[in-house]
């Protein structure tokens, strides 16, 4: 199959990488430096867990320039409206599938083009990506695959049969509801990037971990409060998380920074700090941003959401990071006010 991979990101480069090894031809689109990158030296992608390399020499561009038969969506969220529109006159008849860390990637994008050619990917993955098409996969995770609109059965099993050759994915419904878990499991991931320390490190801290929870918290209570039910993923079990978030505070964060310990054998970045690392925006206002958001509307207070997003772009615009001291200080004078 012709597949068109729009975004250099660790998704994007990840799936680009997965899908030609499966036989498929694909081009990822991107920006002229990291094109460049691809085009000498291709997509290598190192599973953690295996130790399993794969190399794919796939095609690289700057903008869409043919109508591939998919279109794979793996833009950060701030770039994906002008990405859909530079794509537009090439999608045709295209199935469009997007996937990334945001909760409305399909959204955006149905803004631009057809909005019945557009399949959701839920993707519960970690990769990490410290040069354009250098990819580290901790873990692999799952994808659930269905659809935001009227898009016909035919392309969402077209997705689920490419996307399942390379994934554990599985047809779901509903899909509105899978993003909104995906962005409350993304939550805690700010605070790694306002610290400046790999994920395991950042959570072996109970103190980090304690903000870590009163952050789920927090998302939780507005998301049913939005009247979204929390769909389980196929690797993520809702009982667990409730009974995590109902225990003890001081047992809760132990647990917690024991899951994300044990998450994957080396140092991860996240998605946050991966992007302040790269020198990137990062995707804040559509992770704990949205949550605020989300609450704004409701009439919820979320000092502890709205905090992280303020915290983050303060280190995207200052290009410091906070100590564990400013940041525990500023925490709890958001909880006190």
């Amino acid at each position: 199959m012709d597949i068109a991979v729009i975004g250099i990101t660790p998704v994007g480069c990840t799936v680009a990488c997965l899908l030609s090894h499966a036989g498929h031809q694909v081009t990822i689109v991107g920006p002229e430096n990291k094109v460049a990158r691809i085009k000498a030296d291709g997509i290598t992608v190192r599973q953690v867990w295996d130790g399993m390399i794969m190399t794919s020499a796939v095609g690289a561009e700057t903008r869409l320039s043919h109508t591939p038969e998919l279109v794979v969506f793996a833009t950060r969220m701030q770039d994906t409206h002008a990405a859909a529109v530079q794509a537009g006159p090439f999608i045709d008849g295209a199935t469009i599938a997007t996937i990334q860390y945001g909760t409305k990637p399909e959204q955006v994008v149905a803004r631009v083009l057809p909005r019945d050619n557009i399949i959701t990917c839920v993707l519960t993955m970690g990769a990490t990506c410290y040069s354009p098409g250098e990819v580290t996969l901790n873990f692999k995770g799952h994808m659930v695959v269905g659809k935001a609109y009227d898009a016909p059965e035919y392309r969402v099993d077209q997705v689920l049969a490419v996307m399942g050759k390379v994934f554990t994915a599985h047809k779901g419904y509903k899909v509105a509801h899978y993003n909104c878990t995906r962005l409350l499991l993304n939550l805690p991931y700010c605070i790694p990037a306002i610290i400046g320390e790999p994920v395991q490190t950042t959570f072996m801290d109970p103190e980090m971990s304690r903000v870590a929870v009163l952050l789920l918290k927090e998302g939780i209570t507005v998301i049913e409060a939005a009247g979204v039910h929390i769909e389980p993923l196929p690797d993520f079990n809702e009982n667990s998380l409730k009974a995590l978030l109902a225990a003890p505070m001081d047992e809760a964060a132990v647990r917690f920074g024991e899951i994300i310990v044990n998450m994957s054998k080396i140092p991860c970045q996240g998605p946050v700090l991966g992007s302040i690392e790269q020198g990137e925006l990062t995707e804040i206002d559509y992770i704990n941003g949205e949550v605020a958001n989300i609450a704004r509307e409701l009439g919820y207070p979320t000092p502890l959401n709205s905090l992280m997003a303020r915290l983050v772009h303060q280190v995207e615009k200052t290009g410091s990071f906070i100590s564990r001291q400013e940041f525990l200080k500023n925490v709890e004078e958001a909880i006190q006010s």
